[in-house]
C-alpha cells in the first residue's frame, strides 16, 4: 500500500513572526469576506506582545478572549484547512484567564470584514501573572518582565495592585509571586 495515502496530512507547527500574523489575519478577513461576514478578535498572549507591543519576535499561536460572532470560528477553521495550519492556529484557550471586569479594548488592526483589539498592558500583565506558567512556557516570565517595565512599576505591591483590580485575591495563586 502506498504509504502516503495511508499517512494523515501533517500540519504544520510554526512560529509566526508579526507579519505572518498580519498575514494569517488578513487570510481572515477574506475569508470572512467571502462568507459575508464581519467579525472581531480580542487577541492576548504571545500575539498581542507582538502586535500591540513589538515585544517579541514570535508566537505559536494566536490566543484570543473572545471571536465574534461564532461564524469567525468557522472561517478561521476554513483559514486553517487552506493553509495546512493548526485548528488551533487562532484559539479561545485563554478565556480561562479571562477577568470578569470589564476593560477598554484598543485597536491593534482593521480590515474590511474583521477588527483585531486587544486589552491594555496591565490586563495583559494580569493575565500573565495569572497563568504564571514558569518552567512550562518562559515567555510569560519575558513577557511579564517586559510589562512591568512598559507600565513603570516599581514594586511587587504595585504588580498585585494590578492583579487585585482585574481579579479577586483567592484567584491568584501563589505561583504568580515567583514570575
Amino acid at each position: 500500500m502506498d504509504e502516503s495515502l495511508s499517512t494523515p496530512m501533517k500540519m504544520q507547527t510554526r512560529r509566526f513572526s508579526k507579519k505572518e500574523l498580519e498575514k494569517m489575519l488578513s487570510l481572515l478577513n477574506g475569508q470572512l469576506q467571502k462568507n459575508g461576514v464581519t467579525g472581531e478578535v480580542c487577541i492576548v498572549g504571545g500575539a498581542a506582545m507582538i502586535l500591540a507591543f513589538g515585544s517579541r519576535e514570535s508566537t505559536r499561536d494566536i490566543d484570543a478572549l473572545a471571536m465574534a460572532p461564532a461564524s469567525v470560528r468557522a472561517a478561521v477553521a476554513q483559514v486553517a484547512e487552506t493553509n495546512r495550519l493548526s485548528p488551533n492556529w487562532l484559539n479561545d484557550g485563554a478565556k480561562g484567564f479571562a477577568s470578569s471586569q470589564s476593560t477598554e479594548m484598543k485597536e491593534i488592526l482593521k480590515f474590511s470584514h474583521l477588527r483585531v483589539v486587544a486589552p491594555p498592558a496591565a490586563y495583559i500583565l494580569a493575565m500573565k501573572c495569572l497563568a504564571a506558567r514558569v518552567g512550562l512556557d518562559e515567555h510569560d516570565k519575558e513577557d511579564t518582565k517586559f510589562l512591568i517595565k512598559h507600565i513603570g512599576l516599581r514594586s511587587p505591591g504595585a504588580v498585585l495592585e494590578i492583579l487585585e483590580k482585574y481579579y479577586p485575591k483567592e484567584r491568584i495563586p501563589a505561583k504568580a509571586q515567583y514570575l
